[in-house]
């Protein structure tokens, strides 16, 4: 796989955590969902001694945490971002992140988003598992699809984006095409309708899918039916 940032897509129960699992190897820093998190000790300080003694971390991704701080009076968002910037201070070539913001309030997924922007490196591969879109986009380049099990090469989505186009007009103008073409959604607005096809299309009024939306139709399963 090359460097860049891949999100791991799929409905719960999926496989999407033994994915990654699967790819912990030596070289890899792995963030496991927020159940399943252990620190060590019973302070932040407990903590990080114990990260620096599997491996170097860059200390500057932790200055921001109080060393005294007892692991137990942390918020649930404080508990992630301490996970997440161990993971990320320890500067490995492969990032696994599960369900990162899984349970967060707005500004805790917001300082998170933040934090992976910033610290983003052209050599890293990070992996973000989520079972939503919006976790995903403006983070994430590809994605991979998991459905029972079954994983998917990644996708690139500016490489596919144009493979689904909407066209919005009379229903009997759009619907001649629709009867010709392969069609992921149809939505009715009176006397218009709205179509995204799931094929190229040549027409100078189709328009295509934001980083979300075409996350959401990969992670349907629609596109490949």
């Amino acid at each position: 796989m090359k460097p860049g940032n891949y999100g791991l897509i799929g409905p719960n129960a999926a496989g999407k955590t033994h994915y990654l699992r699967s790819r912990f190897t030596h070289g890899a820093a792995f963030v496991p969902a927020a159940a399943d998190a252990h620190f060590a000790g019973r302070t932040v300080a407990d903590h990080l001694r114990a990260a620096h003694a599997v491996r170097p971390l860059n200390d500057d991704l932790l200055a921001d945490f109080n060393p005294g701080a007892k692991i137990r009076d942390l918020s649930v968002g404080q508990r992630r971002l301490l996970t997440i910037c161990t993971a990320l201070a320890a500067e490995e070539d492969l990032l696994l992140l599960d369900e990162p913001f899984d349970g967060l309030d707005v500004d805790n997924r917001a300082r998170i988003r933040e934090l992976l922007i910033d610290t983003y490196t052209p050599e890293r591969t990070m992996i973000i598992a989520s079972h939503r879109s919006d976790d995903l986009a403006g983070l994430v380049d590809s994605v991979i699809t998991v459905f029972d099990q079954e994983v998917s090469e990644p996708i690139s989505l500016d490489k596919v984006r144009r493979n689904f186009p909407t066209l919005l007009g009379r229903k009997d103008e759009v619907r001649q095409l629709v009867e010709k073409r392969k069609v992921v959604r149809e939505d009715v607005l009176g006397p218009t309708v709205r179509v995204t096809f799931a094929e190229p299309l040549d027409h100078p009024s189709a328009t295509y899918p934001s980083d979300q939306e075409l996350i959401d139709l990969l992670a349907s399963g629609k596109a490949n039916r």
